[in-house]
This record gives C-alpha cells, sequence and structure tokens, in this order.
C-alpha cells in the first residue's frame, strides 16, 4: 500500500500556482526542449526536457495507438548508454510480449518487459559496468492502467474528488520510488541477503550507504550497473577506477532491477498523469506539481513546470533562472566528482537532467468519437516524430 495520496484544496484557473520569474528565459536556453501539446486517443499531452550533463542521459518517449498509450522515462546514469537502450528496446518487446499473451495485457507482463531489458543490456553492455538508468514505464489501454518503475522517477496521478465546495484535488504517487534517503528502501536492502544475521547484512548495508554518500549512485534498483550486480574479473587491459571503487568484502548483488508494478481501472474523476525523472522531482513535489497543473493552462504545461524547478535550482545556487541559462552544460557525464575547483560553472551544479511529461485524461473509457488519430512515436529533445510500434500491435483481433 502507497502512503503517497495527499489532499489538496482546489483552486481556480485565474489562482495559478508557481510563479514564472522570467517567461522568456524557457524559449531562450539552448539546453531545454519541449513539445508542443499533443492530441491521442482519449486526451492530451505535453512533453519537456532540459539537459545539464555533458549528454542527455535522461530519454524519453510517448507512444500513441488507437485505444493505447505509453509512457517511458528512463532517468540514466553515468552516462546515457542504459537510458538510450531501454529507449530503443522496451516498448517494442512489451509489444511482442502482449501479443503472445492473446493480445490481453496484465502487470506480470510489466514485471517481464523490465526483466529483459535488464538481461538484454548486461548482456550487450561490455565493459559499461558502471553505466545505469532507471526506468518508468506506463502503459493505457481501453480505461486500464499500469504501471512500472525502477529508481526514483515517479509517476503522480491528479483526482478530483466531491463537489462544489468540497471539491477538492488528490494527489497519489501510482508507483514506488527507491531512493536510498526514503527509511523503507534502507531497510529493504535486508532482503538481498539471505540471513538478517549474517555478517554480509551489516557489511551490505554500510556500503550502500557509502556509495550513496560518495555519490555513485542513489537508488538501490536500476537496469545496468553491472559492477554492483556481478562479480567484475580485473585485468590488465581493465582496472576498476579509483573513484568507482567500493569496499571489496560486500557480496553481490547491492541492486537489483526489480520493478514497483501497479495497475488500477481509470475512473471519470482522475484528471491526469505527471510522469518525471529524479532530476524534475528534487525540485519540485507531488503536491505542488500536481497544483500547478491543475491550475495552469495546458498549452505549455510541462515547459512551465520543468521551468519552475530550474528557478529552484537557480534561486539554491544564489543565481537568477536568466544567470542560470547562460551557463554551459557539464563537461562530465553524471555521478562525476562534485569537488572539483570549476564545479560551480556548469549547469549540473544547479539541477540535473530533467524531464517531465503530463498526460491529460479527458475520456478514460474509449477513444473520442472514434477519432482515427496517426500512430505516432514520440522522443525527448526531438521535434520530430516517427511511426510507432503500435502500428505492428493492431490487427483484426485487438483493432
Amino acid at each position: 500500500m502507497l502512503p503517497f495520496v495527499k489532499h489538496v484544496l482546489f483552486g481556480t484557473p485565474y489562482q495559478q500556482y508557481g510563479q514564472i520569474e522570467d517567461p522568456q528565459a524557457f524559449a531562450n536556453d539552448p539546453l531545454a526542449w519541449s513539445r508542443p501539446l499533443v492530441r491521442y486517443y482519449s486526451g492530451e499531452f505535453s512533453m519537456a526536457a532540459v539537459q545539464a550533463n555533458r549528454d542527455m542521459e535522461d530519454q524519453s518517449q510517448v507512444e500513441v495507438g488507437f485505444d493505447a498509450l505509453f509512457v517511458g522515462i528512463y532517468d540514466g546514469h553515468k552516462g546515457d548508454a542504459t537510458a538510450i537502450y531501454l529507449k530503443d528496446h522496451i516498448f517494442r518487446e512489451l509489444i511482442r510480449l502482449i501479443k503472445e499473451n492473446n493480445n490481453n495485457m496484465n502487470k506480470n507482463i510489466m514485471t517481464q518487459v523490465v526483466d529483459q531489458m535488464e538481461k538484454g543490456f548486461m548482456e550487450s553492455a561490455g565493459r559499461n559496468v558502471f553505466v545505469s538508468s532507471g526506468c518508468l514505464i506506463c502503459f493505457i489501454r481501453r480505461g486500464t492502467l499500469y504501471a512500472a518503475n525502477v529508481g526514483d522517477s515517479r509517476a503522480v496521478l491528479g483526482s478530483m474528488k466531491g463537489v462544489g465546495k468540497l471539491k477538492r484535488l488528490v494527489v497519489k504517487q501510482i508507483v514506488k520510488d527507491h531512493n536510498l534517503d526514503h527509511r523503507e528502501v534502507q531497510s529493504a536492502i535486508r532482503d538481498l541477503q539471505p540471513d538478517f544475521r549474517d555478517i554480509d547484512y551489516n557489511i551490505n548495508f554500510r556500503t550502500c550507504m557509502m556509495i550513496a554518500e560518495k555519490g555513485l549512485i542513489e537508488t538501490t534498483r536500476c537496469i545496468g550497473y553491472a559492477y554492483l550486480k556481478e562479480e567484475i574479473n580485473e585485468s590488465e587491459s581493465f582496472e576498476i577506477p579509483s573513484w568507482e571503487r567500493v569496499p571489496g568484502n560486500f557480496t553481490r548483488p547491492l541492486l537489483t532491477s526489480q520493478p514497483h508494478v501497479y495497475s488500477r481501472i481509470l475512473r471519470d474523476s482522475d484528471k491526469f498523469i505527471i510522469f518525471g525523472s529524479s532530476g524534475f522531482w528534487k525540485g519540485i513535489s507531488n503536491e505542488d506539481a500536481a497544483k500547478v497543473v491543475n491550475t495552469s493552462p495546458r498549452e505549455g504545461i510541462a515547459e512551465r513546470l520543468a521551468t519552475l524547478v530550474l528557478q529552484k535550482g537557480a534561486k539554491h545556487g544564489r543565481r537568477t533562472y536568466s544567470q542560470l541559462i547562460g551557463l554551459p552544460k557539464s563537461d562530465q557525464i553524471s555521478g562525476s566528482d562534485t569537488r572539483r575547483e570549476n564545479y560551480f560553472l556548469f549547469r549540473s551544479a544547479y539541477h540535473l537532467d530533467t524531464t517531465v511529461v503530463v498526460v491529460y485524461l479527458d475520456n478514460n473509457r474509449s477513444n473520442r468519437a472514434g477519432m482515427m488519430l496517426e500512430m505516432n512515436s514520440y522522443r525527448g529533445c526531438d521535434d520530430g516524430f516517427q511511426q510507432s510500434e503500435f502500428t505492428n500491435f493492431y490487427s483484426n483481433a485487438n483493432a
């Protein structure tokens, strides 16, 4: 059971939450990207992203089908290799698994597809033993939602309850995130060990706390990062860098790729879902993000949310947003040493790679008036679009 449900008083559209200091700053930011509002079969969606690291380690996609929608956010760490692998493979594999199951979807398929991604990437990673990614995916079809999460991205559902003056916004985080800051996540580390009394438990717990403090990774679950999951043989041609090395007396695996999976039948009271990478949620709470969506115009809503996160990062670093966008992206990947002398001359000192997708749920049961919308694939930081794998999914049996 998720302890993430909160009630927020309903605000009118004229009482907007979150003030934008410079409305033109996002458009002038060379590292920011957003997509105009796109319609899908039962609503609309908005996307935005901002780069901070040398490579854009966040990857994202939205796939539009005749009566289905897929959203994926892949929060890369120490490079973009894992996130790109997920973006290129996970949706195709999900469609294959659904078709194998007589075109029926269930929660177990969400677990299976994440497991397949872990196996596939680990087999192809070679010496990319430190790179990893979170994996947040959501599949909505014919009024039923399925979501799975590995890592510390989040999906937050906004629903309206009550009538008249008692009308209120209910905010619910629908999948758990696995950040080591959470007490329940810390305690879950022992589940990887066969016996709580075993000395391995104490060694591994301390090691997990150390790797978080060292900045190696902040979550207990990810796709990839073979070094903390498998024995790595060093040789003359491959040596583990000193900044990556952790005490050698821990037992593997310290991390897992097991997702938290959630499903529900959507109700008419469910109004929107906010999907965000860890960089987004570090700058805004679930409740504040939902209040902004609930009280703001739809057009540009993802851009507005990303702007608020950047403003907060700039303010925390004692800069204005206008000053922030004048800084270059980092010359290093995420997880690099933050103690280097010129650290505060780069964007990564003030915010992480950030991705946000807002999906409006206007009609949760069917295609509005039988609208024949194109089945397209939309990718983060890409102004174009391409034909979606959904075109290979639909047949006489499931059209």
